[in-house]
């Protein structure tokens, strides 16, 4: 028998039977196998040399060898049992001969080296087919050795397996290395990993296999830190594909220490958009969510899952990241968006997005909207991955962002690029979120979201066209909505209606003919407030319908969806829009002629508005100014010898206000006069020969008077319209004379005002003749109102505020419209640049100051009587209760409600049960309306009485959403929020670089002026302030002033957003920094209480402002505020503060500064913004001089502080640190500290108007601002300056700052606490060493200890103000020493240990007088300071702990105790207490009582506070007392912070 025949003898007794050319079959289980093969071995020692030599001879053919690499056959169930192992499914699965051989210890490492040598011989002879790598030989033998239970030979397999791997093939050497942790044994890991590190720079190819067999390796730190280096280094150079991969190991293998310098390095070596580009080459193939960025940031986002200090890392890198917004800044926002799904991260993602999107211009970290809208639409598929946190990012941003902020305008960019890079799926969503926002009523939701909806219909009208549904539904809710907000809602809703208009689709046309319907019913309605949503409705789907964008031939060829048939005949579509377009205006006109006047005129308002900012098609235009506008100048326009045919006048009429006595046309407002026809003027005036006005006008509601200004606003801007912004057609109206009044006798005795019957003209008579002085019309004739002397003026007033109440009446309704007209034909002709028409336009921005003094005296002077004069009440502007103005609103003594045509009879005879009986139509005002119309008409104004007189009795007011009729004296207090908005080109007047010579510019008069800059401070505040802000605003706005409320329906600039308002006022900027000189100049040179700076006299100004008397300065003076306040509002915009703005950044500081010393335009043009920053800060600090008050000093600053912060990196501390004492105060922050300082010790007069708010924010700068050392200033505040009022002065009065006072002691203490607090959270502690930690420290302490004793020094009436500064200052201390300071006094409590106790143990006093504050609350049951408790205690809780911590840390816990804190007053003195000494003790371990006591019993007293007791030899003696109660502290800290 030879050795072959042996040991397959061997073999077959064993349990493997081997078959010739077929695979061997196992008929015993494995390991019983092995067992006797092992056996049999020992039993012959040349068995085992003779069966190696039997493998070899098995494995040397190269036809058969895969049959022992293959699982052998299993014997049939009658043989012998098998135990064999079984997959998922329940097969049994066995062996291969050679893995069987490989468990036999004498056979192993003969077997191992035996298939290492066969390895080479198959290299190159299997080919690279990827899909035969499972059948390849190779493959074969080295699945052999893998999931040994043991190898005997591990170092030698080791080596020959990195051996092999030095000369095979790339595809081989893949495979070995994929294999390899399935073989090696772990303590053969260091070696096999240093080896595949060096591969990593080597063997680019093969970096996929070895990073993931590295990962699956223990490796040491640094052959981890070699390896990432290597790989980062590639991160460039990589191919897409293996990217996430890379990072996957990159941040999987990172430890928390170096953590932050990977992710930096990461940063900046990952270029995204390289992967993109590279991707989208490669393979377009494949499914978008397996592209390379998905697969990046979905390994990024698993390792952020898994990793908390990967979280903290990154986080911290990103709040502290200084470079430019880059590549990296994709990374940056996507890791934010995954990290913002961690619920406990939530918040703190939410605070730094919010300082990334404030970031100022100067700090290129910022998140523009520009960019966050980019990085969306470059990888729409990464971000639609992260989807869901978008959206809850856009969401909250939406919610908590204020009115036109940057963080409304993310969000908006947000919503916008993810709409249009996204799918059907995140559309939807987007569209049900905007839709619940603006369904939240919150004013900055409502306003945001109706925005987006907007520009998403603009943009990407087809892919919102389909969830168009969401936005109809919100038309059920549009009557809780502003103006502004349903008209963008209907322009989506227009935009998306009229998308398809040429196809002729009845899908298409449903969603038109469903708003037609709705509008038109709204139109049809008795109430106003339904009313104007109809009109807004209808006037959005004209604009879409008719506008200049809407009937062209590239809109019609979008709208036909590409179809050449549609696309050839785009004539037909708009004759077909446009007839739709004139369907809607006659529809809208003849709902007009059902209405009331105000119905006409916020008709026209709206029309005028969609001129102004969309345009309409020409041929729309044409109509619209033949229909409607060419009947102005029959109904309201007349001559001289008109008037004198239609009324009673003994010679010629007088005329007043006109500008040319050449100029023959006038507008004769008297003629509809609702109050003179109320009180039978009309009839006594009029020529009996003269046709009644009700046969050419339809009688409706109110007085016609009502639509006057709107009419002249949509005449002039569709002649600008027509003729390129020319008004030579109407310029006739500029220079007109205006009839008010006919020649009435004011000297007859009159019947009283309130016996006066209605409609009796007995009461009023015509003077005899036309030079009498008691002719009415005689003496308000030419300019007598306005140009004559001032006393003259003021004489001719008086006079008039004696006349009887009813011509009083009808001269203030008279006068209202003339200043509504005036307020127009300013808006119209003020961006006319002709020079005659910019002097006629500032001649009657002049009279027009004069005319509202006139007409608000003589409001006055009616108030009390009956017949108080409201604009809503004599139907002038529209009402915006709907029960009020549904009735019809007719002057005193006219008629209410009448059946046709039988005589006047009362509203309030009529019962609402007679009308069910009657059939006949009612009519109110001229509206002829139905039975069920009238009862409901009857029905609400008869239950508005009892509610009124129900709220009166309880002693509430009647709210009202603006300026209603139910209290009528509001006109009489504040006359302009009833008045005609000044629009954007009425400001224009101010613009000087459109003057043409200067010797003949007309000169604007102080009270001129004063009423442009009071609409423009006004218009600038609404727009250029967030609304969180506009309660901290220091500048006061006129009283009531607002825009968008009654009279101006259609309010441009209340429609307008921040930027077109900043745009609209860039021009102009200029020019106001010149009046704002003159100003100052002016009244420098009449007021000698200040010194005119050498600047403002040493130049030779031209004159901007006519002073005509002394009196005139105090005009000067309101003029000086509101410029003030403008160039202030308009430094402090947080459209400033963006990048995208920074054009306009320079623009502003170029005008400041040319308004210097030694400025011209060539050295602007090379200046750099740092320069440009402080020759305006120069200019403004130089005319603080000239300011006379306080207020406008604070102003200045304000204005300083915003100047300076377009500058952050220009003087910073690092470089004011060099510098010497001198140069130090001469930085801007030195010289705002200064002039701080100058405010707060009176320099300027009126110191004690000052609010608490500005007495803040004076001393926050004066401390922040300092130069040399702002704590050491905050120290001194706390410890000299704040403890004077309470020394006991003889008035109280702080001799080293003149403002502090007993009265202002509150909102100063809380401005040094708020500060002081401030400047310990913003210190670089992190860059301070051991002893200038300790020195800071004991400072801050030190200031803190002063601050918590003043409280024990209060008397009772200051108590209720100042404990609850002190409790949340407190509260704030609290924190910043738990999070801050105590961290790094634990670093250096070895090297300083007596030092650290110091300043734990002054602290300590601080902590006592807080719990006793906290204790007073209950006593002096003060829920304000009740409130701060809670959250106070369980800070001070976490600062005993964290006390406690620290000292254990460094085994010193024998220095302290924790016991319980005596109870003592607010004062400091000890309370007897009621608990029973047992109770106390058993007590002792409250959370709530812990104290820790650093100090013996001698140290309670304020001298020894400074000389802490040593406490290495009591840290000795009770660290053993100490031990015993660590667990029990231990686990109240972990109850703690579970809290």
């Amino acid at each position: 028998m030879n050795s072959s025949q042996r040991c397959r003898q061997a073999i077959d007794s064993c349990g493997v039977d081997i078959v010739e050319d077929g695979l061997p079959i196992q008929k015993a289980p494995s390991a019983l196998f092995r067992y006797k093969l092992s056996e049999a071995i020992r039993e012959d020692e040349d068995l085992g040399s003779q069966l190696g030599d039997f493998l070899d001879d098995l494995l040397s053919n190269h036809d058969s060898i895969s049959l022992y690499l293959d699982p052998m056959s299993q014997a049939q169930p009658d043989d012998t049992e098998l135990s064999t192992v079984t997959d998922v499914a329940g097969i049994p699965q066995t062996e291969s001969l050679v893995r069987l051989m490989l468990g036999v210890d004498a056979l192993q490492t003969r077997l191992i080296s035996t298939l290492l040598e066969k390895f080479p011989e198959y290299i190159g002879d299997e080919g690279n087919d990827e899909e035969a790598g499972a059948t390849k030989i190779s493959a074969k033998l080295l699945r052999q050795l893998r999931w040994l239970d043991y190898v005997i030979d591990s170092s030698g397999l080791t080596e020959k397996l990195l051996e092999t791997l030095g000369f095979v093939p790339v595809d081989m050497q893949r495979e070995i290395i994929l294999a390899l942790p399935d073989i090696i044994s772990d303590s053969d890991t260091n070696e096999v990993s240093k080896v595949l590190a060096g591969m990593l720079n080597e063997t680019p190819e093969l970096m996929l296999c070895i990073l993931e067999t590295l990962g699956s390796l223990e490796c040491s730190s640094g052959l981890l830190q070699e390896a990432r280096s290597s790989v980062i280094s590639q991160l460039l150079s990589a191919e897409p594909i293996d990217i996430p991969v890379m990072m996957r190991f990159l941040l999987q293998s990172v430890s928390s220490d170096v953590a932050t310098p990977t992710i930096l390095r990461i940063r900046k070596r990952l270029d995204l958009e390289s992967v993109v580009l590279a991707s989208r080459y490669q393979d377009r193939s494949k499914d978008i969510d397996q592209t390379p960025d998905v697969l990046i940031f979905d390994a990024i986002a698993t390792c952020l899952r898994s990793h908390k200090h990967l979280r903290d890392a990154w986080l911290k890198i990103i709040s502290t990241d200084t470079d430019d917004v880059g590549s990296h800044t994709t990374l940056d926002i996507v890791v934010l968006l995954i990290i913002h799904q961690i619920t406990t991260y939530t918040k703190r993602v939410e605070s730094i997005l919010r300082n990334k999107i404030d970031s100022v211009s100067s700090q290129p970290t910022a998140y523009t909207p520009q960019l966050v809208e980019t990085t969306i639409q470059k990888f729409p598929a990464v971000f639609s991955t992260q989807f869901a946190a978008l959206l809850s990012v856009s969401s909250w941003l939406i919610r908590t962002s204020s009115l036109g902020s940057q963080g409304s305008r993310v969000a908006q960019a947000i919503v916008v690029g993810a709409f249009g890079a996204m799918g059907m799926f995140q559309r939807q969503e987007i569209s049900g979120e905007l839709a619940v926002h603006i369904g939240s009523g919150n004013l900055n939701e409502v306003d945001t979201a109706t925005r987006i909806y907007l520009e998403l219909a603009q943009r990407h009208p087809r892919e919102l066209r389909p969830f168009a549904v969401f936005i109809k539904g919100l038309l059920d809710y549009v009557d809780n909505l502003s103006i502004d907000h349903i008209r963008s809602i209907f322009d989506t809703l227009g935009i998306l209606s009229t998308l398809n208009n040429s196809s002729g689709s009845a899908q298409d046309d449903s969603m038109f003919n469903d708003l037609y319907i709705y509008v038109r019913k709204q139109l049809s309605s008795v109430y106003s407030k339904y009313n104007r949503i109809g009109v807004v409705g209808t006037v959005s789907l004209l604009r879409q319908l008719g506008g200049e964008n809407s009937l062209d031939t590239a809109r019609v060829e979008e709208a036909a969806g590409g179809s050449s048939t549609m696309a050839t005949q785009p004539q037909a579509a708009n004759i077909q829009a446009l007839r739709r377009a004139v369907q809607l205006l006659e529809m809208l006109m003849d709902s007009g002629r059902h209405q009331s006047w105000t119905f006409v005129s916020m008709t026209y308002d709206e029309l005028a508005h969609i001129v102004e900012t969309k345009g309409l098609h020409r041929q729309l235009l044409t109509w619209l100014h033949e229909n409607v506008s060419s009947r102005f100048a029959a109904q309201f326009l007349s001559d001289i010898d008109g008037l004198a045919e239609r009324y009673v006048c003994p010679g010629q009429p007088s005329v007043a206000l006109s500008l040319d006595e050449e100029e023959t046309t006038v507008l004769d407002i008297f003629n509809h006069n609702g109050d003179a026809a109320g009180y039978g003027m009309h009839k006594l005036a009029k020529r009996q020969d003269q046709p009644e006005d009700s046969e050419s006008v339809p009688r409706l509601r109110g007085c016609m008077l009502a639509c006057l200004p709107s009419l002249l606003r949509l005449i002039q801007v569709c002649e600008k319209a027509l003729s390129q912004n020319s008004l030579a057609e109407i310029d006739a109206l500029l220079v007109c004379g205006i009839f008010l009044l006919p020649p009435i006798d004011i000297a007859t005795p009159r019947t009283s005002f309130v016996s006066l019957e209605p409609g009796i003209s007995g009461s009023f008579t015509i003077a005899d003749s036309s030079s009498s002085a008691n002719n009415a019309s005689r003496l308000l004739a030419g300019n007598a109102l306005v140009d004559v002397n001032e006393d003259e003026r003021r004489a001719l007033l008086d006079s008039i505020c004696h006349w009887q109440p009813e011509l009083r009446r009808i001269l203030c309704s008279s006068l209202y419209t003339a200043a509504n007209w005036i307020r127009e034909i300013v808006n119209a002709f003020a961006d006319q640049n002709t020079e005659e028409s910019r002097a006629r336009v500032v001649q009657r921005v002049n009279q027009l100051a004069h005319i509202e003094a006139d007409l608000e005296a003589l409001a006055v002077s009616l108030r009390g009587n009956a017949g108080e004069f409201h604009p809503g009440a004599a139907g002038l502007i529209p009402e915006l209760s709907d029960s009020l103005s549904a009735r019809p609103s007719v002057p005193f003594g006219g008629q209410a409600l009448r059946i046709q045509p039988s005589t006047p009879i009362d509203a309030q005879a009529i019962e609402p049960n007679e009308l069910h009986s009657s059939g006949l139509l009612v009519e109110a005002g001229g509206l002829l309306l139905s039975q069920e119309d009238t009862r409901k008409l009857v029905s609400g104004t008869i239950d508005m009485q009892p509610a009124e007189a129900s709220m009166k009795k309880r002693g509430r007011k009647r709210k009202s959403g603006g300026f209603g009729t139910s209290t009528t004296e509001d006109f009489a207090k504040s006359l302009y929020p009833f008045l005609r908005e000044l629009s954007f080109s009425a400001f224009q007047i101010l613009d000087l670089s459109h003057e043409h010579s200067a010797e003949h510019r007309p000169l604007l008069s102080p009270y001129g002026l004063w009423v442009i800059l009071r609409e423009l401070s006004a218009a600038v505040s609404s727009k250029l302030v967030r609304r969180a802000e506009k309660r901290h605003l220091w500048a006061s706005k006129p009283p009531g002033l607002q825009f968008g409320t009654l009279a101006t329906f259609s309010s441009n600039i209340a429609s307008s957003t921040a930027s077109k308002m900043f745009a609209n006022l860039l021009p102009i900027f200029p020019s106001l920094l010149a009046f704002l000189d003159c100003c100052l100049e002016t009244r420098a040179r009449y007021c000698h209480d200040v010194s005119m700076p050498d600047r403002l006299s040493s130049r030779n100004r031209p004159r901007l402002i006519s002073i005509d008397a002394p009196d005139d300065v105090a005009a000067v003076e309101q003029c000086i505020d509101l410029l003030l306040q403008t160039v202030s509002t308009v430094l402090h915009w947080d459209g400033l503060q963006i990048g995208s703005e920074h054009s306009s950044l320079v623009a502003i500081l170029s005008a400041l500064a040319r308004q210097g010393q030694h400025t011209d335009d060539e050295e602007l043009a090379d200046m750099e913004v740092s320069a440009l920053v402080r020759r305006s800060f120069d200019y403004i600090l130089g005319i603080a001089p000239a300011v006379a008050v306080s207020s406008r000093a604070l102003d200045i600053l304000r204005m300083l502080v915003a100047v300076r912060g377009f500058a952050p990196l220009y003087e910073t501390k690092e470089e004011v640190c060099c510098m010497g004492a001198e140069q130090r105060n001469n930085t801007m922050d030195g010289q705002i500290s200064s002039f701080a300082q100058r405010v707060l010790n009176a320099e300027w007069q009126g110191s004690e108007s000052l609010k608490p708010v500005d007495l803040e924010y004076l001393v926050a700068q004066h401390i922040t601002k300092n130069p040399h050392d702002s704590m050491q200033l905050a120290y001194e505040y706390a410890t000299q300056i704040l403890p004077g009022p309470l020394q006991g002065t003889a008035d109280g009065v702080d001799k080293t700052l003149a403002v502090l006072r007993l009265s202002t002691f509150a909102p100063c203490y809380k401005a040094v606490s708020q500060t002081l607090a401030a400047l310990v959270q913003n210190a670089k502690l992190n860059e301070l060493s051991g002893s200038d930690l300790l020195q800071f420290c004991s400072v801050v302490v030190d200031a803190w200890m002063e601050l918590c004793r003043i409280t024990q020094k209060l008397n009772q009436s200051m108590q209720r103000s100042v404990l609850h500064l002190a409790l949340r200052s407190g509260y704030t201390m609290t924190d910043v020493f738990a999070k801050t300071i105590i961290p790094r006094l634990d670093a250096c409590f070895f090297a300083h240990r007596e030092e650290v106790v110091a300043v734990l143990q002054r602290m300590q006093k601080c902590t006592r007088i807080l719990q006793s504050i906290c204790n007073h609350s209950k006593v002096s049951k003060d829920t304000k300071l009740q409130s701060a408790v809670p959250q106070t205690k369980r800070k001070l809780e976490q600062l005993i702990f964290q006390v406690y911590m620290l000292m254990s840390n460094n085994d010193s816990l024998g220095a302290i105790d924790l016991g319980t804190l005596k109870h003592r007053d607010v004062h400091g003195q000890l309370v007897g207490s009621q608990i029973p000494r047992d109770q106390l003790e058993s007590d002792s371990e409250s959370l709530e009582s812990l104290d820790v006591s650093m100090a013996s019993e001698s140290e309670q007293s304020e001298d020894n506070a400074a000389a802490p007791q040593r406490i290495t030899e009591k840290a000795r003696r009770g660290n053993g007392r100490a031990i015993g109660s660590r667990n029990k502290i231990g686990k109240r800290i972990e109850l703690l912070q579970r809290r």
